[in-house]
């Protein structure tokens, strides 16, 4: 049930709420996430796009402006005003919308703790912040008409009477909107082997009389490296790419990767791979830049998710994450990082373990290592898989069911995807 409220009165609270010591959650975190939906929605038979979060239909506040409504924002009282424009005479939002068949329920947008407020008619909504747009539940132009869900067509419908009614069409399918995956297949060619100009355009530097890159972007940059200051420390700063070299592990990486590739393709996932070949060894800069568009890291990340494929050594046998933790200070990040990133983990883990012959390592998770480059370098939540461990019986198992490792890396994803 709705409340009417003073609106000065209520900021008033607010204000003084706050002041008075809401730590836990601070504005801009991150306290759950989007899924896109798979629901068809529309307005008086106009699409307009919907997301889900807990079993509920999301629409973008200020989409309603192209459905015959008034939406105004308000920066002395931070709130946004949704109201009926009555000389709306038509609607002009839905054109070129489609199903996007390979994003639905899948993992969209993250959802952030705001001090945004949304009204309706004078009355606060509830409301969720997502990539800077404020989401309304859809049931909330209950108040204006209908809202109705048919199970046969999969669609929710708004009716509206003194708006605009078209003729109710099924979405065409979009084949084309996919998530980007970045799979990394770890170590490459040997340092040894690589000219000088090799290793500068593989991103790597000359310093104190060793090759090798910087551990941490630069607090609150990506792309800056630290060059051992303004960073979290957390390990050294400086890496040795020969500490990178091995000789078995490669074709391992680059095997189960491929095998993953082809399934998440097959699932409609976009797959950037950070090397294609044993001829090459990115360093860390180049293989994250995997997860900005055209490799810019000066762009908004564009991945869903990175995971780093790895093999392990010293005798041991099973398969692990590593497990992020820490401090991380990259720009991009959220409060969610370690939390999603080991999340990742363990859905390919457990998938590896399930349905593959390797057993668990270390029950599952290596701790200790969050320090390691890529967690201090990634700015999407990043998966690190320790497969088996080549120097062990497990090597058998690697090389004869290279092709289920991948696909139960590729489920792992999807899994994370889904949740």
């Amino acid at each position: 049930m709705k409340k009417r409220i003073n609106i000065t009165v209520a900021f008033a609270a607010a204000a003084m709420v706050f002041s008075a010591g809401i730590t836990a959650m601070a504005y801009g975190e991150t306290v759950g996430v989007a899924h896109y939906s798979g629901i068809d929605t529309y307005i008086n038979n106009y699409p307009i796009y919907a997301y889900h979060y807990n079993g509920r239909q999301l629409i973008c506040a200020e989409d309603l402006r192209s459905y015959g409504f008034d939406v105004d924002w308000s920066e002395e009282d931070r709130a946004l005003y949704i109201g009926r424009n009555s000389s709306a005479s038509e609607i002009t939002g839905g054109e070129n919308i489609k199903r996007q068949v390979y994003l639905a329920n899948k993992r969209a947008y993250n959802i952030v703790n705001t001090d945004i407020r949304v009204f309706m008619n004078n009355y606060e909504i509830e409301a969720f912040s997502i990539d800077g747009k404020m989401m309304i539940k859809l049931r909330e132009l209950e108040g204006y008409g209908t809202v109705e869900y048919n199970g046969e067509e999969n669609r929710s419908s708004v009716f509206i009477e003194d708006l605009p009614m078209a003729e109710y069409a099924p979405l065409e399918n979009d084949y084309d909107s996919k998530l980007t995956i970045v799979l990394d297949p770890g170590h490459g060619k040997d340092s040894g082997a690589m000219s000088d100009d090799e290793k500068i355009s593989a991103g790597y530097d000359y310093y104190n009389g060793s090759w090798g890159e910087w551990r941490h972007w630069k607090n609150g940059t990506m792309g800056v490296d630290c060059h051992g200051e303004d960073c979290n420390h957390y390990g050294t700063c400086f890496y040795s790419m020969g500490n990178g070299d091995r000789d078995t592990e490669p074709e391992i990486n680059m095997r189960n990767a491929l095998a993953a590739k082809e399934k998440l393709e097959e699932m409609g996932y976009n797959v950037r791979l950070t090397r294609y070949s044993n001829n090459e060894n990115p360093s860390f800069k180049n293989r994250v830049a995997c997860c900005f568009p055209a490799n810019d890291l000066s762009a908004e990340p564009d991945a869903a998710c990175y995971v780093c494929i790895h093999s392990n050594a010293g005798g041991g046998r099973g398969s692990a994450k590593i497990a992020a933790e820490g401090d991380y200070t990259q720009a991009w990040i959220d409060n969610m990082y370690i939390n999603n990133s080991n999340l990742l983990g363990d859905y390919i883990n457990d998938r590896i373990v399930n349905e593959t012959s390797l057993g668990k390592y270390s029950g599952g998770t290596i701790e200790g290592l969050g320090y390691m480059i890529l967690f201090n370098k990634c700015p999407v939540p990043a998966g690190y898989l320790e497969i088996g461990f080549y120097d062990s019986a497990d090597l058998s198992i690697i090389n004869s069911e290279y092709e289920s490792i991948g696909t139960a890396i590729a489920e792992g994803i999807n899994d994370f995807m889904w949740n």
